[in-house]
């Protein structure tokens, strides 16, 4: 049977209704629906709400590129007891259904190509099989994927290993090499960013040291600044270079642009976007002002801040050769004056 292909969007706004709208179901129907079929992808929104509105650009584009329609949504500000009945405690809420009632809740970015990849991969097996012919294109058939070769002693982390998987099947894939080996290694690939990793017996013979492993794969090399991870770039020692935006498109295109030079300066810098709206004390902070938009570089361990004012727009060029003049001493540390040009939010 061939597999379908599934789309979301968790976004209603008056425009839309007008282009591509959705038709929200009611109680009987969503029972119905959900006993009809083998998977249904369910979003519960509030269609006011500013987090689902955020989404209408990219559903707009992704439904033009696939005319599918195989997903329903449910508005709990119409249905509250609908939503309560499903347990349903914040919007918007996306959901993969089976026809038995189970479902795997949906964790990841509100875009949706990225709730197409997660529907994809909940088509898969927890755990797959694979062998010298089938590793290329499983390894490149996910955002984050990870392959197991356990020789047969490695019986433990085999079933760590597996454990894991089922643990978060959700967000990453996972495969066991159906061939033996005679020493243990673990494989990431992040194709996202275009980087992997391996652990070895040794790698992973502390506790938990598996798990970090995929935490430490599966993170972004140009991750989001927000209130919960935040702590984790000031406790790292390297220096931290903000990129302070209102438009997720400016934080999108920033990072295109500046994957390259994260991975060359990974070991000494953490390259992150910020909510420009969210962080605008601290944007004050890093020396931007007008709109509170634009790039600076923070040296935690002194203090020490520098807000990019060239005119030259934001570029992987134009950050380098700004790194190259704060390391040789041609910027000087900003002492709250205020800089001559702000809000670089173009690229």
């Amino acid at each position: 049977m061939r597999e379908p292909i599934w789309t979301f969007c968790t976004a209603l706004v008056l425009f839309l209704q007008f282009v591509l709208a959705w038709d929200h179901l009611e109680g009987k129907e969503l029972k119905a629906t959900l006993e009809s079929r083998e998977q249904t992808l369910v979003a519960f929104v509030l269609p006011e709400e500013e987090n689902t509105q955020a989404l209408q650009h990219e559903w707009m584009d992704f439904q033009k590129r696939d005319q599918a329609s195989l997903y329903i949504s449910i508005d709990c500000s119409k249905d509250a007891k609908l939503c309560q009945q499903y347990n349903v405690r914040s919007c918007p809420t996306i959901r993969l259904y089976k026809q038995d009632g189970s479902y795997t809740s949906y964790r990841g970015p509100r875009k949706a190509q990225q709730i197409k990849s997660f529907v994809q991969r909940q088509s898969r097996p927890v755990v797959s099989h694979v062998n010298d012919k089938s590793i290329p294109s499983f390894q490149t058939s996910d955002d984050i994927t990870f392959i197991g070769h356990f020789g047969p002693t490695e019986k433990q982390t085999k079933e760590d290993f597996t454990k894991l998987a089922k643990q978060y099947h959700d967000r990453y894939s996972f495969g066991i090499a159906d061939y033996a080996i005679s020493k243990l290694l673990v494989e990431c690939f992040n194709n996202v960013d275009e980087t992997s990793l391996s652990a070895t017996r040794d790698d992973l013979s502390g506790p938990g040291a598996l798990q970090d492993f995929i935490f430490s794969c599966a993170t972004a090399l140009i991750p989001e600044m927000t209130r919960r991870n935040e702590i984790d770039f000031f406790q790292s020692g390297k220096s931290i270079v903000y990129f302070f935006s209102h438009s997720q498109q400016a934080k999108d295109d920033f990072v295109s642009e500046i994957r390259p030079l994260a991975r060359k300066y990974d070991e000494y810098l953490h390259f992150v976007t910020i909510d420009a709206k969210e962080y605008a004390d601290a944007a004050k902070m890093m020396g931007l002002t007008g709109d509170g938009t634009g790039l600076s570089v923070q040296n935690p361990n002194n203090g020490d801040v520098y807000p990019y004012t060239s005119k030259e727009a934001i570029s992987a060029t134009a950050v380098e050769a700004f790194l190259g003049d704060i390391i040789q001493g041609k910027v000087k540390p900003w002492r709250g004056e205020e800089p001559h040009e702000q809000g670089h939010d173009e690229l």
